[in-house]
């Protein structure tokens, strides 16, 4: 079996999720992590799926090109490695959450702070919201920090007070998962 990375995007509507299932559906292929997002009416999905034995990546690639046809999507395929598609995924262990007024330089901010101590970021979100006085920007991360918790709320404190924006962290509770 061979495990292939899918980048699909396309305008947000009703129904993107189904399309894309049924057309690895009809092939039988599993989808075995994901992730999706719409962002300002434009909807990405990225999917590691499984092929099963029977099934070669020229066919799915002209499944995925007839899709593309038939709903407009853009995919685009990339095999991945047996080692890289049997690594566990990695967990995070920690939220951050970042809101102050919107201004260039909050994501490298935190984010080469969290570099710096080789605290893997999971998933980020951002987004810019329109407010009467300024507009509000405001970064949520899940990190992989390990037993860096208490350094890593030192280093994103002084980067907060540096910027000023609030910054909150917290242990991500393994119930809430």
């Amino acid at each position: 079996m061979s495990s292939v990375l899918l980048s699909i995007s396309g305008f947000d509507r009703p129904g993107i999720v189904r399309d894309v299932a049924e057309a690895l559906q009809h092939l039988k292929v599993n989808i075995e992590d994901s992730s999706m997002t719409a962002l300002r009416g434009r909807f990405t999905m990225m999917l590691i799926v499984r092929l099963p034995e029977q099934v070669s990546l020229g066919e799915l690639k002209a499944a995925l090109a007839e899709l593309e046809q038939r709903t407009r999507l853009s995919v685009q395929s990339q095999t991945i490695s047996d080692e890289e598609a049997s690594t566990p995924p990695l967990e995070p262990d920690h939220v951050i959450t970042v809101h102050g007024a919107d201004k260039v330089g909050i994501v490298h901010a935190v984010t080469a702070a969290l570099a710096d101590m080789d605290v893997s970021i999971v998933d980020v979100s951002t987004q810019s919201r329109p407010s009467d006085i300024a507009d509000v920007y405001m970064m949520v991360l899940e990190v992989a920090a390990g037993d860096q918790g208490e350094a890593m709320t030192a280093a994103l404190t002084a980067v907060a007070d540096e910027i000023g924006v609030d910054v909150d962290i917290h242990p991500l509770d393994d119930a809430v998962l």
